[in-house]
């Protein structure tokens, strides 16, 4: 059983600060997400807008109450420099999946990697047995991501997504278990 926390989490580590949206944070999502490589590489809707944004926070507290998604804006030094989350939940297999962005600015720092431990931590912590992540064959970066934070390489599917472009790519599977196994 997912052992699901009444409010939004708070997670600090000395680098980095993880916490629920903000209606103030609208902006800088706007203007994080007008990034092609995020367009690219993420689900975010094609073109952003402010309105997009906005909708997209203001729906985050009741998806966390409905116990379908745990989305967190990553903050260094004050300001917006990611979003993390576990959405895809599926609670009767404790099993959900990891997905994130990075601001241009904040590329490259190991912030990715560390935002995806403490958000794997704290699924696991309440009772996740199975997280995973999915990435495009050529998302090294996110790969190089998530290896650091503890996922390893499960299996590669063939033609599972579908690029902007329309053209079929295959899905780089990922996953992370908890240290203590749970035996059947």
């Amino acid at each position: 059983m997912i052992s699901w926390p009444i409010t939004e989490p708070v997670l600090v580590d000395k680098a980095l600060m993880l916490r629920p949206w903000h209606l103030d944070d609208v902006n800088s999502v706007y203007e994080i997400c007008q990034d092609p490589a995020i367009q690219e590489f993420t689900t975010v809707p094609v073109p952003y807008t402010k309105e997009i944004a906005d909708f997209w926070i203001r729906s985050s507290p009741q998806k966390y109450l409905e116990r379908e998604k745990i989305s967190l804006a990553g903050i260094r030094n004050g300001e917006i420099v990611l979003a993390v989350s576990i959405h895809g939940i599926h609670e009767f297999d404790h099993v959900g999946e990891i997905g994130y962005w990075v601001s241009p600015n904040a590329r490259g720092e190991g912030l990715a990697a560390l935002a995806v431990k403490m958000i794997s931590d704290f699924g696991f912590a309440i009772g996740f047995r199975r997280l995973f992540a999915i990435t495009l064959p050529d998302n090294l970066a996110s790969q190089k991501s998530l290896i650091n934070a503890g996922f390893e390489l499960e299996t590669v599917l063939r033609d599972r997504m579908t690029r902007r472009n329309g053209t079929q790519a295959n899905a780089v599977v990922f996953a992370k278990f908890p240290d203590v196994k749970i035996t059947d």
